[in-house]
C-alpha cells in the first residue's frame, strides 16, 4: 500500500511561506485586503481590524503554500470580516428568503478574466454608492463569489444563512453589478477606443 505511506509523508517546508513572506503579503496587499474587508463590514476601523486579525491567524496557524499565499490572505481576511459583520449579514436574510432568480447566468462564476474584471470594478467602485445600494448580505455574497470563487452553497455555509437567501442576494448583487455598473463602464471604454 504505497499510496498510504506517500500521503503521510512530512510536508515540504520549502513550498510553504515563511512568517516574513506572510507579513510581506499582508503588507503589500493591505489596500486590496482592506477594501475586501470594508465591503463586508462597511466600517474602516473594523475592516482594518479584520486584516490584522487575518494576518495574526495566518502566522499562528499552519503556513500556507507560497504559491497560494495571496488567495489564503484574501480568504482569511474575508472570514475575519464576516466574523465581525455576522449580525448585520444575518439581519438581511429574511429580505431574500422568498426571492427567485430568473437569471441562469447569475449561477455561473465566469472565467478568471471576467471575475477579475468584476472584482476590480467593485474594489474601485464609489464606496458610498455601493454601501447605500447593497446591504451587507449582498456585498458579502458578491465578495465571496468574486474574490475567492465561493459557490452558492459555500456562501450559505460560511454565512450561516439559507441557500434561498444567498440565491436572492446573489441575484440582487449580480443585477446591480452588471446592469447598473458594468454596462456604463463598458460603454465608456468602447467610447474611448472609438476616438
Amino acid at each position: 500500500m504505497s499510496w498510504f505511506h506517500s500521503s503521510t509523508a512530512p510536508v515540504d517546508a520549502r513550498n510553504h511561506a515563511s512568517p516574513a513572506e506572510v507579513l510581506a503579503c499582508f503588507h503589500d496587499q493591505r489596500n486590496v485586503l482592506g477594501r475586501l474587508a470594508f465591503l463586508i463590514t462597511g466600517d474602516h476601523a473594523t475592516a482594518d481590524q479584520a486584516v490584522v486579525q487575518a494576518c495574526e491567524i495566518t502566522l499562528q496557524g499552519n503556513s500556507p503554500f507560497r504559491d497560494w499565499l495571496l488567495e489564503w490572505a484574501k480568504t482569511a481576511t474575508i472570514a475575519s470580516a464576516i466574523s465581525h459583520g455576522t449580525e448585520a449579514i444575518r439581519v438581511c436574510e429574511a429580505a431574500y428568503e422568498d426571492r427567485r432568480c430568473p437569471h441562469v447566468e447569475h449561477l455561473s462564476q465566469g472565467d478568471d478574466e471576467e471575475r477579475a474584471a468584476s472584482l476590480d470594478l467593485i474594489l474601485g467602485a464609489v464606496t458610498q454608492k455601493l454601501l447605500t445600494e447593497l446591504d451587507p448580505l449582498c456585498r458579502t455574497v458578491l465578495v465571496l463569489r468574486l474574490a475567492i470563487r465561493s459557490s452558492i452553497q459555500d456562501c450559505a455555509l460560511r454565512l450561516n444563512v439559507s441557500r434561498a437567501a444567498v440565491l436572492g442576494a446573489n441575484c440582487h448583487a449580480m443585477t446591480w453589478l452588471h446592469d447598473g455598473h458594468a454596462k456604463p463602464m463598458e460603454e465608456n471604454r468602447d467610447a474611448s477606443h472609438a476616438v
